[in-house]
């Protein structure tokens, strides 16, 4: 594949680029629902230390792990087009086996029967998971601190209900560990930055009301407040989203995001815009996978902070899978090759873009464009190529996605 070219002072000159923009805009946790996230995530904290509470005195802290403590969040792969946000409940009681750690939390997070929560709570293999009905749902993972010198290293628990308690195990992790890195090392462009917070604010229409609140209660912070984000973020978001597309009709675990987010890590360079940024990343991604098909293995990539904490433990289970992500790398390369291609006509691009990222979003984000488009032309504002592509100036897309109708504490709610 041609090398994907996009001037550092204008990363929004391409057509490429700026569809790739709108995709990434749509598919991760806009401004507003940040927002109730984080309210969501208060009142849970207050329900699990609430009198009467099971784990009342008996937690340490509450952190946020995976894609929401490194900004990379995106709607999630399963009912429908919600969110999934994974919280650390960090335990002061080093006793408790691990079955007995995720019941416990469990219990303590079901409540009573007429419980707001009592419905829509779900004890799983690692975690508790708390489901809205507007499709969010929060994990909550029990932790003990291993070392007090040595935070946040830690063991989570593995225990299935339907298995021997023999089969139970402790899992270290120090992921707290890893967002730290993450954050402090993946590159950021500031004219980027800011460019990018200010499209996501006007993608979010339900923004500007909450803005008028922020008085009374601050807002809390999201990358349209504080400017924006790493243009790798937003590679790594839409490596993500076209990772649960591929596995949409697939059994079986999928590529951990966290693997996805070391291994973007690993090959991050400034100055980058997002199509080059996608370039690198897929291209390494695809590299190390190869060679560790090769070599008759699986791919391993484990956390640079805490020795032991493995990000590949869960996936893949074996070489059907590795081979199937292989798959899907090279045919993601190729069709970002489409996506920047200046000979092809736009419904080729746009058909690309669509079938790497899904119809529902890459039409929502051609229809804005369309829009975009038919406005420039009433002022004479575009001009075509030779292809009959369409060559525009940068503008902020008119993005307008529709406001879903919320219920902030949930009900059972699942796709079948």
């Amino acid at each position: 594949m041609n090398s994907i070219s996009s001037s550092r002072r204008d990363p929004w000159g391409s057509l490429g680029e700026r569809l790739l923009a709108a995709t990434a805009i749509k598919i991760e946790l806009p401004p507003s629902q940040h927002r109730l996230m984080i309210e969501r995530k208060e009142a849970i904290e207050k329900h699990l230390e609430r009198d009467g509470s099971p784990l009342r005195g008996r937690i340490r802290m509450f952190y946020q792990q995976g894609s929401v403590a490194i900004g990379a969040t995106i709607r999630a792969k399963f009912r429908g087009e919600g969110f999934d946000i994974d919280i650390i409940v960090e335990l002061t009681d080093h006793r408790l086996e691990p079955n007995e750690a995720l019941d416990l939390l469990f219990r303590s997070m079901r409540g009573e029967r007429g419980s707001r929560y009592y419905d829509c709570t779900e004890r799983q293999t690692r975690c508790v998971t708390v489901h809205y009905a507007d499709g969010m749902h929060i994990d909550l993972s029990p932790s003990v601190l291993i070392d007090r010198l040595d935070p946040r290293k830690s063991h989570i628990f593995h225990s299935k209900p339907e298995e021997p308690r023999s089969q139970d195990r402790r899992v270290l992790t120090n992921s707290y560990a890893f967002a730290e890195r993450y954050n402090a090392n993946c590159p950021v462009d500031q004219a980027f930055f800011e460019e990018y917070g200010r499209r996501a604010r006007l993608s979010d229409p339900r923004f500007v009301v909450l803005a008028k609140d922020a008085e009374s209660k601050p807002v809390p912070s999201h990358s349209s407040e504080v400017g924006g984000k790493s243009a790798v973020t937003v590679a790594l978001q839409l490596l993500k989203r076209n990772r649960n597309i591929r596995w949409r009709n697939r059994s079986g675990r999928i590529p951990a995001s966290v693997m996805l987010s070391c291994l973007s890590l690993e090959c991050a360079e400034p100055g980058r815009t997002i199509g080059q940024n996608l370039q690198a990343i897929s291209q390494y991604i695809l590299s190390r996978l190869e060679q560790a098909q090769a070599l008759g293995q699986l791919i391993r990539v484990e956390n640079p902070e805490c020795a032991g904490d493995i990000f590949t433990d869960r996936w893949p289970g074996g070489f059907e899978d590795q081979r199937l992500y292989i798959g899907d790398m090279r045919l993601f390369i190729s069709q970002l090759g489409i996506l920047f291609d200046e000979t092809r006509s736009l419904k080729s691009r746009t058909d690309a873009l669509q079938q790497m990222f899904g119809e529902t979003v890459a039409k929502s984000v051609i229809d804005d464009f369309a829009e975009e488009i038919g406005e420039m032309a009433q002022g004479g504002a575009h001009r075509f190529a030779a292809t009959g592509s369409i060559l525009v100036a940068p503008s902020v897309a008119n993005a307008k996605p529709a406001a879903p109708r919320n219920t902030f504490y949930g009900s059972r709610w699942h796709e079948k």
